[in-house]
């Protein structure tokens, strides 16, 4: 039994991205992989592979039980990076695997059921437009959101509207909900605040913490992974709060906005940057991230922030463009920014 995928990469990328994206994945569902010569993959506390040759980034050899019950039952994955012209053919084989089923047809009926089915769902347009959006935006995980949410340049621009309007300060504690990467903290911190960042994505957390290393080191700083709609956090503990680019993905934004009031002390400001529906389709709200977003109007947006318990609450549209200059962007990008059609919304309630 194998399978293959033809990527346009060295082989030698080809085969760290995907020991990489394996190990990854494998930990989310709670099998830990320990890639390389000495590598083991364990569930439970069972060993259910362990790797026998480690030829990078030719083939890897992992000497496999499926059957913790039948400890005689060893089979063999093999993992290939073969050049392919300019491409590489990635190859998964498992050989040896069939012995515990009860009658020879069962095997037809485990690969339609365990093989066939998820391959072809998570290629259909509901599961595949779900996984690209949370990998891309709503929950971001892998090594391109890795790397990306570290400097995440099209978010700047929103990140020096919502900056100046809570202008924060050395008396400021700010808070930020859906912090990413930790690029926005970064910028804000510049100004003496102190902060918190919530992100309910693991590895986001991770890399915040990462690219804000000083300022947790000093006690400026604390990221956490929460539910935006929990705050982990007192009452009246923040002077400011933002969000940028996740209030659209909220499935309760009503609750969030509650918790936001929770956490803010009297006179506490929050500033939160979304963009409205008829962005949709554009780079501001692509496909398949659109139709998975809830959009608002100018109104909606102050009547959930009033319903949070906000008095005073005011959406407007802000120039993005000389904020897309200040950060240095290059004109092609500013150029996104640019024109008269203004689909960001700026929610600012007190």
């Amino acid at each position: 039994m194998s399978v293959a995928l033809k990527v346009g990469a060295e082989p030698a990328a080809a085969f760290d991205a995907f020991v990489e994206e394996l190990a990854a994945t494998l930990t989310r569902i709670g099998i830990e992989f320990e890639p390389g010569p000495e590598g083991r993959i364990v569930e439970g506390g069972f060993e259910v592979g362990r790797v026998t040759a480690w030829e990078r980034p030719a083939r890897a050899l992992l000497e496999w039980h499926s059957a913790g019950w039948d400890p005689d039952d060893r089979t063999e994955v093999e993992v290939r990076c073969e050049a392919a012209g300019e491409a590489t053919r990635l190859t998964v084989e498992h050989r040896g695997f069939g012995r515990q089923f009860w009658a020879e047809q069962e095997i037809v009926g485990w690969f339609a059921d365990q093989v066939a089915t998820p391959f072809l769902s998570r290629s259909s347009p509901r599961m595949f437009g779900n996984w690209l959006t949370d990998r891309a935006a709503r929950r971001p995980f892998g090594g391109y959101a890795r790397t990306s949410y570290r400097d995440p340049t099209h978010h700047r621009p929103s990140f020096g509207a919502v900056l100046a309007e809570l202008q924060p300060g050395p008396d400021d504690v700010l808070l930020e909900i859906g912090c990413g990467g930790g690029a926005f903290l970064a910028q804000a911190l510049r100004s003496g605040c102190r902060a918190a960042g919530v992100d309910h994505s693991a590895e986001m957390v991770q890399v915040a913490r990462d690219v804000n290393a000083d300022a947790v080191a000093d006690g400026r700083l604390e990221i956490v992974q929460a539910d935006a709609a929990r705050l982990p956090f007192p009452d009246d503990a923040f002077t400011c709060a933002a969000m940028m680019q996740v209030f659209f993905f909220f499935l309760d934004p009503a609750a969030v906005l509650a918790e936001c009031h929770r956490v803010l002390r009297d006179g506490g400001r929050l500033a939160v940057f979304t963009v409205a529906e008829e962005a949709r389709g554009t780079a501001a709200a692509p496909e398949p991230m659109a139709s998975r977003a809830r959009f608002h109007t100018d109104e909606e947006l102050v009547q959930l922030a009033q319903g949070a318990g906000f008095a005073e609450a005011t959406v407007t549209r802000p120039d993005l463009e000389p904020h897309a200059r200040e950060a240095g962007l290059p004109e092609d990008v500013v150029a996104l920014f640019a024109g008269e059609q203004r689909a960001g919304q700026l929610l600012v309630a007190r």
